[in-house]
């Protein structure tokens, strides 16, 4: 069901185009493909002409879109975001796999990578989850 995330490449303003035969995808590219592809939810906002280094942009634009969410636990779907005092710094989205529920993320310096809500937490510092 993720494999072909997993196998993705990460690439700033990445939306799922094909790359060397890859899809690729930065952090909000993925979460808004998973969440259309694999939940059948709206497809969010592209975002793409921001930056992944302009934090306060993709706080701005995750405001723009947060008014539609609730703020609760993970769950299947669940945008997972991650905060350094007032910022949005990453996204990721919430999946089960094999009856676990973990976060798929990609980023530059990891690719895309699945980790159970535990070893997600424990990598950063404030997480959030919207559904």
């Amino acid at each position: 069901m993720i494999q072909p995330y997993l196998m993705s490449a990460y690439r700033d303003g990445g939306r799922g185009e094909a790359v060397s035969g890859r899809l690729a995808y930065d952090c909000w590219g993925l979460v808004r493909a998973v969440r259309n592809e694999l939940f059948g939810l709206p497809l969010l906002p592209s975002y793409g002409a921001i930056s992944p280094d302009d934090k306060r942009g993709l706080t701005d634009a995750y405001q723009a879109e947060v008014d539609a969410f609730a703020e609760g636990p993970p769950v299947p779907g669940a945008i997972a975001t991650i905060w350094k005092f007032r910022l949005c710094v990453h996204v990721g989205v919430c999946v089960e796999v094999n009856g676990r529920l973990g976060v798929l993320e990609t980023g530059r310096k990891i690719g895309c990578r699945w980790l159970s809500i535990a070893d997600f937490e424990s990598k950063y510092m404030t997480v959030r989850y919207y559904s």
